[in-house]
């Protein structure tokens, strides 16, 4: 048996390895010469190859307002008109900007865009096939961001052809800022065509409400009239006021008229003519008091309420004006509703800020031509390294025979 030495073979080892380094210094021209024509053909690739240009536009982050225009702050008297709240119209929560940037991702928006740039020839879909197969393309061309404060950035990047002059490099730059800006354009008219649709439905709704609720109301007021009428209360406190007045004085009246008779009595007969008027006044008085309390035909032929009867037809009465007032306060707000609706649906106002406009970019997006060459050379100065070193091995297996040495093993 064969002992085998340790060191030597580790000796061995640094001898084979050393012999295939200066194999490849030796080879080091041809070497060379591959990393020069990998590199050369790259380098005429990337010059030919299609490039891309990235546009961007931002958008600010759309303004919620919380509305202010309800019932409640009408009756308090509140007269602020409020902002259309967009993300409550359109029927979303959250934050608006995710509902901006999720509507920027739709598919209405996308294929508005394929329709008006003519995308499907762009990205080479057939003519046999639907355009919609450019939505997929243009989204994987899009890339929208919401960063924390609520900024949209719209990025949209095209490329050119294979030996793309430099009138294409120009035509697809500003191609390519055409696009990202028109995101901002549909995106404005989705939203405004949700506004209006939704401010629409608000107003007819509001209008069939509107006319129900004045058709109610004219029922109260007749409701109302008929009880005035039958109950002779117009203004019942100013009536009250004014008879409380009248049967003070009346009540005075019995009184002085009382004391004059107490004092006629002593001087005059029971049977005598002073004394029979005076007791008169007082019967005729008393009467008029007791039908301010009680009522009767004479009252009720005026517009004057017994005071037993006052609780209940201040009660009723009060029922009546309440369902009135009521009335009255929903029609105010339904109204003003009624007219923000139709302003809010004839309005043009844009409903997107743009911060930055997309503008033809500066330089392409790809390819990095520096990059690639150097990744180039790396790999095909390491290939080709390797290639030589695996030729000299094969070469070393050639001269002996295929036997495999130790040193040829470990190789």
């Amino acid at each position: 048996m064969t002992e085998h030495n340790p060191s030597s073979r580790t000796g061995t080892d640094f001898d084979a390895y050393g012999l295939l380094f200066r194999a490849v210094w030796r080879q080091r021209k041809q070497v060379a010469a591959i990393v020069g024509i990998v590199t050369a053909v790259m380098l005429v690739y990337v010059l030919i190859m299609p490039q891309t240009f990235t546009s961007t536009v931002s958008l600010l982050p759309p303004q919620q307002e919380k509305s202010s225009f309800s019932l409640g702050s009408l009756l308090q008297g509140s007269s602020a008109l409020p902002m259309f709240d967009i993300s409550s119209s359109l029927g979303f929560g959250g934050r608006p900007s995710d509902i901006f940037a999720e509507i920027l991702k739709s598919q209405s928006v996308a294929e508005s865009l394929i329709v008006q740039h003519d995308l499907a020839g762009f990205f080479g879909i057939s003519e046999d096939l639907p355009y919609r197969h450019a939505v997929k393309p243009l989204q994987d061309a899009t890339q929208i961001e919401v960063n924390k404060n609520g900024l949209i950035r719209v990025s949209v990047t095209l490329g050119t052809g294979f030996f793309p002059s430099g009138e294409e490099i120009d035509s697809v730059k500003a191609f390519t800022a055409h696009v990202a800006n028109d995101y901002v354009l549909w995106l404005d008219r989705v939203n405004r065509d949700k506004l209006i649709s939704s401010a629409r439905n608000s107003r007819m709704f509001v209008e069939e409400e509107l006319q129900r609720t004045e058709a109610e109301l004219d029922s109260a007021y007749a409701r109302l009239v008929r009880f005035q009428r039958a109950n002779k209360s117009v203004f019942l406190e100013k009536q009250m006021e004014a008879a409380l007045t009248g049967a003070a004085e009346i009540r005075q009246k019995i009184m002085e008229v009382r004391t004059e008779l107490a004092m006629k009595k002593r001087d005059f007969a029971e049977n005598s003519r002073v004394i029979a008027q005076l007791e008169a006044e007082i019967e005729q008085l008393s009467r008029q008091y007791a039908q301010m309390s009680t009522g009767s035909a004479e009252t009720d032929a005026e517009f004057v309420v017994p005071f037993m009867r006052v609780p209940d037809v201040a009660r009723a009465m009060a029922g009546y004006l309440r369902d009135v007032k009521t009335l009255e306060q929903v029609i105010l707000y339904l109204s003003q509703q009624y007219y923000q609706d139709r302003v809010q649906e004839a309005r043009d106002t844009p409903t997107v800020q743009v911060l930055d406009g997309a503008v033809p970019a500066i330089q392409r997006t790809s390819p990095k031509r520096a990059m690639w060459i150097m990744t180039t050379v790396f790999f095909s100065v390491l290939l080709a390294v390797i290639a030589v070193m695996l030729r000299t091995w094969f070469e070393a297996r050639r001269v002996h025979g295929g036997e495999a040495t130790p040193t040829q093993l470990d190789l």
